[in-house]
């Protein structure tokens, strides 16, 4: 305004509304705007300051995974820990997620124009191969952020236009869960349509293989389990960041193929998390870089010297290597391997933190078992022995083969297949070095709790715990006895989950409400 004179300063519109109309208009802002876009959602997982990473507090916090630090009293995670939520709990808020939705939407919108300013062949144009890639891409963003709404919250506000104009009307009423999750398989059919095959991905990026996990997983939310399983196959096709095919054989009937040659070896399982563009299982994973966004300083699964909020489960932490001690022998010679590559197992008591720590993100050292004592895994995160060892990148997994390969099972078993269940489930098992199982020792419910439990000890710490006891209606078995422990030992009524599957949702957060006086607070909230 300084240059422009009076005149110029009263015609000028308000940046908010001005800009808009002459962004995305080359393939340097294409680009610019696509990486908004995951920035966007890297924020909403990870979060925007410390333990504020919703990946857990949505996914996991109300299972059996975790519990509140006997230390901590604080209302938003008392709630979850009294399954007691109201509409003050911190993580009821659903904004980040629709900002990045407004990005994807943004992007939808006006990538498809970029070629009106910037024609191909000229300088800033975009090549149909790129509009074709950003637009899949930003399809299947907004289809997995409305994924996550549908499951968190059940009934929400459906928007696929950006806000343009200031006048744009913002306010809009609830729509029925079932229309996003369709609105979600419209988007991922677009998105995979859009996407090129066979090609090798980059593991930060939506691609065939992530579109293919999120269908899949959408599918299986609805117990479609036929549909699923035209996904995983699809899934199964696609190349993993290696290169390599996740699984060929698996693309014919179904319950065909699987290899343990498909999977991270279990002596260096823990490197899928660390150095994910190396694993023939990764899918797709959440950047985290120290230096670009600091601290990845996450409730449960991060390293620090603070005290976190919420600390893996006394039953999970004990059980799960009484476990393997009950079939396998001593806790020396604990035979799964990830135990020792996600937790510390070593420590009697909950303090202090880093000796009752969840390493399961974090590089570490692998010793191989002998004849007289069993493996060990000592994590180089936060070792005092090494200077700077504080300061690490994190890499979140959003979908991986192993946890893909479960939940393929889970559909199998579905649709009476216990043979072909069993045998993804047993791949599972062998590379984490426990006894396999036989199909002939299950029924259909029983042998769904042993692939349930199979996916907590694989994928514990990666936001899905609650959704699989959700998805297979298994809340009120598994937390019942936990609520009414709890309840108990604080004198509270001792009425653990209760029998109101309405509190499978979340209640809509206060500020939510008071920006949009459209919506109406879910019941029974």
């Amino acid at each position: 305004m300084a240059f422009g004179g009076c005149k110029k300063a009263i015609d000028e519109q308000p940046i908010s509304e001005g800009t808009l109309s002459t962004f995305l208009r080359s393939s340097l802002e294409a680009d610019a705007a696509l990486a908004g876009m995951y920035g966007e959602f890297q924020q909403t997982m990870m979060g925007d300051g410390q333990y504020q990473n919703r990946q857990m507090w949505w996914g996991e916090s109300r299972s059996d995974n975790w519990e509140r630090r006997d230390t901590y009293s604080v209302n938003s995670t008392d709630e979850i820990h009294l399954n007691g939520l109201t509409a003050l709990n911190t993580w009821a808020d659903w904004t980040f997620l629709y900002s990045t939705i407004s990005r994807a939407n943004l992007l939808i919108k006006k990538i498809p124009e970029v070629k009106d300013y910037a024609p191909i062949g000229t300088i800033g144009a975009l090549t149909q191969a790129k509009e074709a890639s950003y637009m899949a891409q930003s399809y299947a963003m907004r289809a997995l952020c409305y994924f996550w709404i549908a499951r968190v919250w059940g009934d929400a506000p459906l928007r696929l236009e950006p806000y343009e104009k200031l006048g744009d009307q913002a306010e809009q009423a609830k729509d029925p869960q079932a229309k996003i999750l369709d609105q979600c398989i419209k988007d991922l059919t677009t998105a995979y349509d859009l996407t090129l095959k066979n090609q090798t991905p980059v593991t930060w990026y939506l691609g065939e293989g992530a579109i293919c996990s999120i269908m899949a997983d959408l599918y299986m939310w609805r117990k479609d389990y036929a549909n699923a399983n035209i996904w995983f196959k699809r899934l199964f096709a696609a190349k993993a960041p290696t290169g390599k095919v996740y699984n060929a054989s698996g693309i014919g009937a179904d319950g065909s193929g699987g290899a343990l040659t498909d999977l991270q070896p279990g002596t260096t399982w823990n490197t899928q998390f660390v150095n994910p563009a190396t694993s023939v299982e990764t899918i797709f994973y959440i950047n985290w870089d120290f230096l670009a966004n600091g601290c990845a300083c996450m409730a449960g699964t991060s390293r620090t010297d603070n005290e976190p909020f919420i600390r893996m489960a006394d039953p999970l932490w004990t059980d799960w290597p009484r476990k393997s001690v009950q079939l396998y022998g001593t806790v020396s010679a604990t035979t799964d391997l990830r135990v020792k590559q996600t937790y510390n197992i070593t420590s009697a008591t909950n303090q202090p933190i880093r000796d009752r720590s969840v390493w399961k993100l974090y590089a570490g050292n692998y010793v191989a078992p002998t004849a007289t004592a069993g493996y060990n895994f000592t994590p180089t995160i936060y070792n005092s022995s090494l200077p700077g060892t504080r300061e690490t990148n994190v890499y979140a997994p959003m979908y991986r083969l192993s946890g893909m390969y479960l939940l393929y099972a889970e559909s199998l078993n579905k649709i009476g297949d216990r043979a072909n269940a069993v045998k993804y489930l047993n791949l599972i098992k062998a590379r984490a070095g426990v006894p396999q199982v036989v199909a002939t020792s299950f029924t259909e419910n029983t042998l769904e709790m042993e692939i349930l439990q199979e996916r907590q000890y694989e994928l514990f710490g990666e936001g899905v715990r609650w959704f699989d006891l959700v998805r297979t209606d298994r809340v009120k078995e598994v937390m019942d006895p936990i609520l009414i422990a709890r309840q108990s030992s604080r004198g509270n009524p001792a009425v653990g989950w209760g029998s109101d599957k309405r509190r499978y949702y979340w209640p809509l957060a206060t500020r939510v409400l008071y920006s949009n006086s459209l919506l109406v607070q879910s019941q029974p909230y």
